[in-house]
């Protein structure tokens, strides 16, 4: 976030509760609940298979069901289809294991530009992998620095 916009947010030096969950890591439940989904063919991936690479693996997910927590829909189940090197591990879906243990993000696929993927013309998965942890290291310093002021 620019200095001008966190400046405009911010009054009294305290931060809206909007941008701190917009920039936190979210569960499973949180990501379904902000894309106001009914989940169905939903695509989301836990955070670390990305950082780690894995391009094509992710689940599918056809069924939730909602846990009200603090008056939020941040708890759960969900039910989907685990997709690894983009085929299918099994035909019904399962329970999927995780949902508030990790973080989770909508998943894209490197074919979704309308090409098809060219690893040598596309940034290297190193390269993508240590540019996210650069700025997951930089959130994680303005979030202390916040703290402290």
């Amino acid at each position: 976030m620019s200095k001008l916009a966190a400046g405009l947010l911010t009054k009294g030096g305290t931060v809206p509760e909007s941008v701190k969950f917009a920039n936190k890591p979210k569960t499973l439940y949180e990501l379904l609940n902000v894309q106001r989904l009914d989940a169905k063919k939903y695509k989301a991936v836990p955070q670390h298979w990305f950082l780690k690479g894995f391009d094509e693996c992710y689940y599918e997910i056809h069924r939730t069901k909602y846990k009200m927590y603090n008056g939020q829909p941040t708890h759960g189940k969900a039910w989907g289809i685990l997709y690894w090197n983009g085929k299918p591990l099994s035909e019904q879906p399962k329970e999927i294991r995780g949902g508030l243990k990790f973080s989770w993000r909508p998943y894209v696929s490197p074919h979704s530009k309308g090409v098809f993927y060219d690893a040598e013309k596309a940034p290297s998965i190193e390269r993508r992998r240590s540019t996210l942890l650069l700025e997951y290291g930089k959130a994680q310093q303005q979030d202390k620095t916040q703290e402290k002021q």
